[in-house]
Parts: C-alpha cells; sequence; structure tokens
C-alpha cells in the first residue's frame, strides 16, 4: 500500500490530452477525446456521465485495457512521472496491479469459479513479487484483514460462489491493494449490491484512501455515492471533459447546463422537489454536433455555442467546457417553474 506518511498533495498519476477511439465503417470515433487531470495521493476523485459519457473507456485506457478493436492514439498518462504509453507490454504488465490497478464492476467475473480465493489471490502476489507460496498466502491474509473479511484465514479456503455479492467485492478490493498500488481506479464498484453493502464499499474505499494515502478514481453514475466520499469530480459527456472542480462547489454552483441536469434528476428527498427530465439524448458518437456537443439539448444555447468550447477556469476554481459560464462565471437558472433571472 501507498505509504501513510506520504505528501497527501503530491500529484502521483497525471494524464494529459488522452485520445482513446474505436473503429466504426465512418472512421475513428473519439470515446475519449483530450482528457487531462491529476490526482494526488490520499484524494478520491469522482468520474461522472451518463451511458456513453466515455467514463469507463477512460478508466480502461489508464491501465491499458482498452478493449480490441480500441486502442488509444496520443496523449500521456505519467505515473510518479513515468508515460505508461511508452512501456512496452511486459512493462506495462508489471506495472499493471502493482503501482496501479482496477477494482471491475462485476466481480464474479474476476475470479475462477474452479479454484480457492487463497490461491487466487496468492498468484496475484506472486506474480508481481518474488516472494514464496507461504509469504503470499501470507499477504493475502493480510489483505483480507484490510477490508474487513472475517476470519479471513478459513475463507481463503472458499471458491467465489460461497461468498455474498459484498463479500466477494471485498475479495477484489483486497486483490487490487496486494501488491500496495499508488492508485486505485473503482469502475461502478457497487453496482448490483443493497444499500447496506454499498455504503460498507464506500467507507472502506475512503478509508483506504485518508490511512494509507492511496489515490482513488471512482467511476460512477451515482452522484449521492460521489458527494459521499469524493474530494473533487470530473464530469464527462460525449467523451469530453465538462465540468471539474471540488464536489462542494459542484454541488452548490454547476457550471455546466449537462452537470446542472444531472443534479436536476437527482431526488431530493429534504426537499421533497419535483424531478426535473433533461430534455434530448445524447448524441451519437459518428455524428456529433458541431460546436458544443450538449448544444442540442441545451435550454442556455445562445450563437457563440456553435463553436467548440475549450475548458476554461471561472471565478471559483472551478474548470468548465461552457461559453455561456466563461462569460458570466454562472449559469442563470431557466428551469421551469423557477425565477428566470435567479442565479445558481
Amino acid at each position: 500500500m501507498a505509504d501513510p506518511d506520504a505528501d497527501r498533495g503530491g500529484t502521483i498519476l497525471s494524464v494529459r490530452d488522452l485520445v482513446t477511439v474505436y473503429p466504426t465503417r465512418l472512421g475513428d470515433v473519439p470515446a475519449v477525446d483530450r482528457v487531462g487531470f491529476d490526482l494526488r495521493a490520499g484524494e478520491i476523485l469522482g468520474v461522472v456521465g451518463d451511458s456513453g459519457s466515455g467514463k469507463t473507456t477512460l478508466a480502461r485506457s489508464l491501465l491499458g485495457l482498452v478493449a480490441a478493436p480500441g486502442r488509444i492514439v496520443s496523449g500521456e498518462i505519467r505515473l510518479h512521472g513515468r508515460d505508461l504509453l511508452t512501456m512496452t507490454r511486459k512493462e506495462m504488465r508489471q506495472v499493471r496491479g502493482a503501482e496501479i490497478a482496477m477494482i471491475f464492476q462485476n466481480p464474479i467475473r474476476s475470479f475462477h469459479p474452479a479454484f480457492t480465493i487463497g490461491r487466487q489471490l496468492a498468484e496475484a502476489a506472486t506474480r508481481h513479487r518474488r516472494i514464496s507460496r507461504r509469504a503470499a498466502k501470507e499477504k493475502a491474509a493480510e489483505a483480507l484483514t484490510w477490508v474487513g473479511m472475517p476470519e479471513p484465514r478459513v475463507r481463503m479456503r472458499d471458491h467465489p460462489h460461497q461468498f455474498s455479492g459484498g463479500m466477494l467485492q471485498r475479495v477484489m478490493i483486497a486483490m487490487s491493494l496486494l501488491n500496495e498500488p499508488a492508485v486505485l481506479v473503482a469502475d461502478e464498484p457497487t453496482t448490483a449490491l443493497d444499500v447496506t453493502i454499498q455504503a460498507q464499499i464506500l467507507e472502506l474505499i475512503q478509508r483506504l484512501a485518508v490511512d494509507r494515502g492511496l489515490g482513488v478514481i471512482l467511476v460512477t453514475h451515482n452522484l449521492g455515492m460521489v458527494a459521499s466520499i469524493c474530494d473533487r469530480v470530473m464530469v464527462m459527456y460525449a467523451g469530453q471533459i465538462v465540468e471539474e472542480s471540488s464536489v462542494d462547489a459542484v454541488f452548490a454552483s454547476p457550471a455546466h447546463p449537462y452537470t446542472v441536469g444531472l443534479l436536476d434528476s437527482q431526488p431530493d428527498r429534504a426537499e421533497g422537489s419535483r424531478l426535473e427530465a433533461m430534455a434530448g439524448s445524447s448524441p451519437k458518437m459518428t455524428d456529433l454536433p458541431p460546436g458544443c456537443r450538449f448544444q442540442p439539448r441545451c435550454a442556455y444555447a445562445e450563437a457563440a455555442c456553435s463553436d467548440p468550447p475549450d475548458l476554461w477556469e471561472i471565478p471559483g476554481g472551478q474548470t468548465v467546457r461552457c461559453w455561456v459560464s466563461r462569460r458570466g462565471g454562472k449559469l442563470p437558472d431557466r428551469r421551469p417553474g423557477r425565477s428566470g433571472g435567479e442565479e445558481r
């Protein structure tokens, strides 16, 4: 695990102008389009967006796991200063799991049903370190203890089907932490788990980030999950980052119309307010609109939106891809039934 005494403000992962494409009969489609961000030790960065926004492709790109025929065509992914995109496949296999690890959506698919959990954890440990089988088993038991597994040495003798969904997700997290990576990418880590187990898994991830100095990238569509444990949030739409800021800033004053739509579509039991449906649907990546990609759905659209906006930092430290926010800093509230002149 990363050193808990390490500098919590130090950048451990730096991504610049990352482009990942999938070929189609109409040409290459950029599922991830010039994405860049930094991740610090001990920080949890939330990546949100609807299906097709590019967030899972981004997660897989970071570990070199983009499924063929998809491929990364440009950019930099620097982990502790080393560009992962310049590494050979052999070098990347040594980094993957040892320095950067991933939790997948469905843990049952990550384990072989015929082998015990202990055997599979031990193999994950010996893959990156020259240690004995006995030492690997001790390390596996220690990792299961980290994630709160009851009677870890006993459970190591069990097979995957003998675990509940929540416990198997804990095993998945333990496997990802075996070789003490600096970065953990969690792709929808609580999918198909009940609310109580979800909360336990999120609490575990947050504790590991705080106690161990682990940098976490949490990929999710659940804004409530982001609000509960993340430090920063990055909103993706049609392959691009459209907003990035602290969680507090995004929830208090969203700067991109798509972010406004995401927040308005979330249940708010405190206010009991009616959910607002977002107009339209996400564009086909083979037929993107000119200018701002959100323009056809946007209640704030104006003439300038026919030109593609870049990411700009606005007052308050938020970074946003929006001409309206760039000019005024805040979006006027134009939602139905609300004051047209009120600012968010």
